[in-house]
């Protein structure tokens, strides 16, 4: 049971049987306090032997309602660690593992592609590359907050040295909320690049697969970079690396510590001086690009 976007990776895959989405009417009342659970849901949820929630309850208010509608036994765990804990968040989720005693090895997330995915991203491809013997370099760069974002014309930048430099075919990848992002990119890029707009998640998996390489900055997409095992260069600034960064043998990070970060939430959407993604310079995800090609440009 979770939100429509991330259950799309979910769906028709081994990892769950049967999929609710939560912005469902009957869901509603589970989050109010003292409120009447529809029958209907509390028939779903006394066939139920265990519900994990790992909704963000301080007040127990969903847990309450879940124990009144039926559900038998109910752990609830908080989806984000404190900052005092200092978790990776993978490793946070994992302990939840520990508490139903379940054994667990492979910290790296994966995820299986479908094959209608995989000839979703063949044909989206093949429809719009050009050149298909150059390289195809994914770009990410927006985020879901603005402050977790390099530079835009830093990313100009590197575009046009990919392009110039390794003969790469660029492809944008972009959500919701980065249409100003590719407006100005349209603009800053002379050159014609290939536009992933808003694909639901598995699809773009299969799509960023296919690329040589994935630079984008500290964001559910670069997890999902990592997740299909391109290799991946993450630029991280307000965010620790050591908390938030996505895992795998092919990832990087380029980090830059400085005096005030990693920051809190409230520190972070106060910024206006950026420090510590500004102390990223585009030679460095260069100089990156280079050893992980072992190019001489």
């Amino acid at each position: 049971m979770g939100y429509s976007s991330f259950l799309e990776i979910v769906k028709g895959r081994f990892y769950a049987d049967t999929i609710s989405r939560f912005d469902q009417a009957d869901i509603a009342p589970l989050f109010t306090k003292n409120s009447n659970v529809p029958a209907s849901l509390i028939n779903k949820l006394s066939n139920m032997d265990l519900i994990i929630s790992f909704v963000s309850d301080r007040e127990q208010i969903m847990v309450r309602n879940l124990r009144a509608a039926g559900a038998k036994h109910v752990i609830h765990y908080e989806p984000f660690p404190s900052e005092s804990e200092h978790v990776h968040i993978i490793d946070h989720f994992l302990k939840c593992l520990d508490l139903l005693g379940i054994q667990h090895s492979n910290k790296i997330p994966k995820i299986f592609l479908k094959d209608e995915d995989v000839l979703f991203g063949e044909s989206f491809l093949k429809d719009r590359i050009v050149h298909p013997n150059k390289m195809l370099v994914a770009v990410h760069p927006g985020s879901g907050s603005r402050q977790k974002c390099w530079s835009l014309d830093r990313y100009v930048e590197l575009i046009l040295w990919l392009n110039e430099e390794m003969d790469a075919q660029i492809l944008i990848i972009s959500g919701p909320a980065d249409t100003e992002i590719v407006e100005d990119l349209r603009v800053k890029v002379k050159y014609k690049f290939i536009l992933a707009d808003q694909l639901p998640l598995p699809f773009l998996a299969a799509i960023i697969k296919r690329c040589i390489l994935f630079v984008g900055n500290d964001s559910g997409i670069t997890h999902l970079a990592a997740a299909v095992e391109t290799p991946a260069i993450a630029i991280f600034g307000s965010s620790d690396p050591s908390m938030w960064g996505p895992r795998g043998e092919r990832v990087k990070i380029l980090f830059k510590k400085s005096a005030c970060s990693p920051c809190s939430f409230d520190t972070r959407r106060n910024c206006i001086t950026q420090t510590c993604l500004g102390s990223v310079t585009v030679e460095d995800v260069v100089s990156e690009i280079r050893y992980t090609y072992q190019y001489s440009f």
